[in-house]
């Protein structure tokens, strides 16, 4: 159970959700959309809208994730990319509430990375850690750099 603004949204997406369940042709038409286009629609079929904890997923996805995709790039400097726990379920929240779906994953998580992904190239930082004040209050994401003796 979700508390606070959460909630609230969590509330309006299940009703929102159960009502599209029951839309039909005449509703279309009705709302305003012409005959000839409502035609063109022969079946109806409604989504429901993302959860948190289905927008960690997406983020977090191995192979197409937005998150995974960084690392990967990332990883063309020597570099690993982290997020916390906390960081993720921060970046879904943000999400959640801009009701824009995973389309809003990819923004936020490129806004928090985009200091760093200027300073990491030809730099030696090997290891990004990302937590939950560096994507909800702005914060510098925690660097490793590599051993100076080393080479």
């Amino acid at each position: 159970p979700s508390s606070g603004i959460n909630a609230e949204y969590g509330e309006k997406n299940k009703t929102k959700d159960q009502l599209l369940v029951q839309v039909e042709p005449r509703d279309i038409l009705d709302y305003g959309v012409i005959p000839e286009l409502a035609g063109r629609i022969p079946i109806v079929v409604t989504l429901d809208s993302l959860t948190q904890e289905d927008l960690m997923i997406i983020a977090n996805d191995k192979e197409r994730g937005v998150i995974s995709q960084l690392k990967e790039l990332l990883s063309l400097n020597d570099c690993d990319l982290e997020f916390s726990d906390d960081a993720l379920k921060a970046v879904a929240e943000l999400a959640f509430c801009k009701k824009t779906g995973a389309r809003a994953l990819k923004s936020i998580v490129e806004t928090t990375l985009l200091d760093a992904m200027f300073e990491i190239p030809g730099s030696d930082i090997k290891h990004v850690l990302i937590s939950s004040d560096t994507v909800l209050e702005n914060q510098e994401p925690r660097y490793t750099r590599r051993d100076a003796d080393v080479e």
